[in-house]
């Protein structure tokens, strides 16, 4: 019921009108009228004033949550570590992850599976498209929408690096095509550490130490490093 139509019947009551034509005319129940009457008679005014009790200030302003969703737009597979940043850089906001994780639900910025778009134009080079270049599976976007990023797609080669290192720095390194195998892992160690290192117990680097890659157990491997003292 409006204020308008609240003061309207108090004017009429003050005027003498009898409460059933008032809230007949009105079409408002009479514990309207009287609850109206005694609120104006106490403070003057047919509405209740705002109440003192207000709860906590909300942490992320409408300004910041705008911005968020520009920047989820633009790029929808931002961590949501990055956004915490983002907040304390740009706009003075200090939340933690989960309460952020909170707030973009409250305004409807839902995590899924981020869907890639290939920025090439051409058919064939699109038909050629690499899905593991991009790492990132997920993003963020409004309720009912994709999350939807642009990127190139490019097939190429994957190498691997094995390396030696002491404690004085790198004392071998390998690059091949492709994935390291047993046999390849005991190639670099016969050809590349082994030439470079010393016997045990006198000499330095005497000690080899590999971690618990499947292929490092290799007997024929521990056979070399054994005969090479």
């Amino acid at each position: 019921i409006s204020e308008d139509m609240k003061e309207c019947a108090i004017q009429l009551w003050e005027a003498g009108w009898d409460e059933d034509d008032i809230c007949t005319t009105l079409d408002v129940s009479r514990a309207s009228l009287y609850r109206w009457r005694k609120l104006f008679s106490e403070l003057g005014d047919v509405v209740h004033p705002p109440s003192p009790l207000r709860g906590r200030k909300r942490l992320v302003t409408r300004a910041a949550v705008k911005g968020m969703r520009t920047l989820l737009h633009t790029h929808p597979d931002t961590y949501l570590d990055e956004l915490v940043w983002w907040l304390g850089r740009h706009c003075d906001i200090v939340i933690s992850r989960s309460a952020l994780h909170a707030c973009l639900q409250e305004v409807g910025l839902t995590h899924k599976h981020l869907q890639k778009l290939a920025a090439e134009r051409d058919e064939e080079l699109q038909a050629d498209k690499n899905d593991h270049t991009t790492c990132r599976r997920r993003g963020y976007a409004m309720a009912g929408e994709r999350a939807e990023i642009t990127d190139v797609f490019v097939r190429g080669d994957r190498y691997s690096l094995a390396a030696a290192i002491t404690k004085d720095g790198y004392i071998a390194t390998r690059a091949l095509l492709g994935s390291y195998d047993s046999d390849q892992f005991y190639d670099f160690i016969v050809e590349e550490v082994l030439p470079q290192m010393g016997r045990w117990p006198l000499e330095p680097r005497s000690v080899l130490v590999v971690d618990n890659c499947r292929i490092h157990h290799n007997e024929a491997l521990v056979d070399a490093v054994r005969n090479a003292g």
